[in-house]
């Protein structure tokens, strides 16, 4: 599994070379920057798809509880994980902004 994930990273992140110097008027710093700037996105748009999933069945595990505190509290907590992560990985995508600044801006 893990071979066909670096597999398809790596295929991603040829095509994403390709396609930024194909034009012949592209520098690496800009390629490397818009290879970046693709897994960051990717890598992002994951983190919000999967604390969206976590929550939502969390809320649906909160609401079949029924009388179980010990469900509930379970459910509870991982509401409380997937938000708290989502916060972790949004200020981590503000310092990855921040200190990339004006260096990296691909757009």
């Amino acid at each position: 599994m893990k071979h066909k994930i670096l597999t398809c990273l790596l295929f991603c992140i040829a095509v994403s070379y390709a396609s930024a110097t194909s034009t012949g008027l592209v520098s690496a710093k800009t390629a490397i920057c818009t290879i970046l700037y693709n897994i960051y996105d990717l890598l992002y748009f994951i983190a919000g798809g999967v604390a969206a999933l976590v929550i939502t069945l969390q809320g649906v595990k909160w609401i079949g509880s029924a009388e179980d505190p010990g469900l509930r509290k379970q459910a509870k907590m991982g509401i409380i994980h997937a938000v708290v992560g989502l916060i972790i990985v949004s200020i981590a995508a503000w310092i990855v902004v921040s200190v990339s600044g004006s260096n990296c801006v691909v757009q």
